[in-house]
């Protein structure tokens, strides 16, 4: 079949004599003693908890438990939280900015656990909050919530503001949210 094709003969007589051949119990001769002692079966992999307190594994277990623990202190002293549940009604506040307003938006939808379906009336008061932690305007939203998506929207004139607060009241409860201004 490649009667026409000539073999290639390397120059050098070391490449001539290498040889391949897969005998398992010769390379297993020359094996280190940790991958012998895996063939034989006497190496058992740790698995389960115990997995984390190997000595390979303890340095990045207590990392992993530090940054997961400093991450929920950062959302714990994170004064801006956007959002909350009352009276069964999940809230979210959002605010960006466009040229030389702030628009705010306050978006009302009915939990999925409530079983309340009865409408609530929902007062909003909106601070804006300015580079200085003042408050700098202030606006008034009103609305009774029925069902499906509601919102409350309100816009600032003012292209200082850095965050804006809400005090909200529905249905009894009060709660406060506090949302960034995107740019």
């Amino acid at each position: 079949m490649f009667e026409d094709v000539e073999e290639i003969i390397p120059d050098d007589e070391a490449d001539k004599k290498l040889v391949f051949r897969y005998n398992r119990e010769e390379r297993l001769k020359k094996a280190p003693q940790l991958v012998r002692d895996y063939y034989d079966g006497k190496l058992k992999p740790v698995r389960g908890f115990r997995i984390f307190l190997t000595k390979q594994n303890r340095y990045i277990f207590f990392a992993l438990i530090f940054f997961v623990g400093a991450a929920w202190v950062y959302t714990g002293l994170n004064n801006t939280r956007a959002g909350t549940t009352l009276s069964g009604i999940n809230f979210e506040l959002t605010a960006f900015s466009y040229e030389e307003e702030v628009y705010v938006q306050l978006k009302m939808k009915r939990s999925s656990r409530s079983r309340e379906r009865a409408p609530v009336p929902v007062d909003a008061e909106f601070f804006a909050i300015d580079p200085n932690r003042q408050v700098g305007d202030k606006r008034q939203g009103q609305l009774v919530y029925e069902e499906g998506e509601q919102y409350i929207r309100t816009k600032f004139t003012d292209y200082d503001i850095i965050r804006v607060d809400v005090i909200l009241n529905a249905g009894g409860s009060e709660k406060e949210l506090s949302a960034e201004v995107k740019r």
